[in-house]
């Protein structure tokens, strides 16, 4: 039996980039989350959707508790961003409302056309405490590893759900370069929630700053979630 908590790392709010955002899609992955059993979810939407702020904005008025903490019916939730760079690949920045806001002011205008590079971005959070992680490093045309050493000022290397026959490369490539993994479902449908997950101890209050205290102790190990996958090609859905 599996002792400690569960967290899911890598969740998205929306399904399609370029449909308008509804708080309902917000909520129906904050229960999900609760329903599946994970004790924490941090969502991680991408900084360069056109309603990123308003996503931001929603996750607070529904999570706050004005006590900084985010929280949804006994689900701990950490607010965090997928950020895409110049070099071509994405890095996941986790930390809090306040700490998200003030990077996306920092890189502002954050889109296609005005991407950070890999520097740019590390300059811009590196006083912020996110906990940093190197997003899907083996996915064709955002591969991680043409950073070379500088990928080690990341504070992780994910093993994505949607690319599980490639962990153990990841897991190769990672302890070459000294560092710790995580998992992450990657999940843009609510369904697709918790097909991976990370188990960590018991901590009373867990922040972002409490991940990476216990990734530098090993003590996160990556899970699988007991979910079939959910394929969502060309079909329609509710997001």
């Amino acid at each position: 039996m599996e002792v400690g908590m569960k967290a899911e790392l890598h969740c998205h709010v929306k399904l399609f980039a370029h449909r308008p955002f509804r708080p309902a899609q917000l909520q129906r992955r904050l229960n999900r989350a609760r329903d599946m059993g994970l004790d924490v979810l941090a969502v991680t939407e991408h900084m360069d959707v056109p309603d990123f702020r308003g996503i931001l904005q929603c996750l607070e008025e529904l999570c706050g508790r004005g006590t900084g903490a985010l929280e949804w019916r006994g689900l701990t939730v950490l607010a965090g961003a997928e950020v895409s760079i110049k070099e071509g690949g994405d890095v996941l920045c986790i930390g809090t409302p306040e700490t998200v806001r003030e990077l996306e002011k920092r890189l502002a205008p954050v889109n296609a056309d005005n991407l950070p590079s890999f520097k740019g971005l590390l300059d811009a959070s590196g006083d912020l405490g996110f906990l940093r992680i190197g997003a899907h490093p083996c996915r064709r045309g955002k591969e991680l590893w043409k950073l070379g050493p500088m990928l080690k000022k990341l504070d992780a290397l994910e093993i994505n759900a949607t690319e599980l026959p490639m962990a153990g490369r990841v897991q190769e490539r990672a302890k070459n370069l000294g560092m710790p993994v995580v998992a992450g479902s990657d999940a843009h449908h609510w369904l697709q929630i918790g097909r991976v997950y990370n188990l960590l101890p018991p901590v009373e209050k867990l922040t972002a700053v409490t991940l990476k205290q216990a990734l530098l102790r090993g003590e996160i190990v990556w899970c699988r979630g007991k979910i079939w996958p959910v394929l969502l090609k060309g079909l329609r859905v509710s997001s």
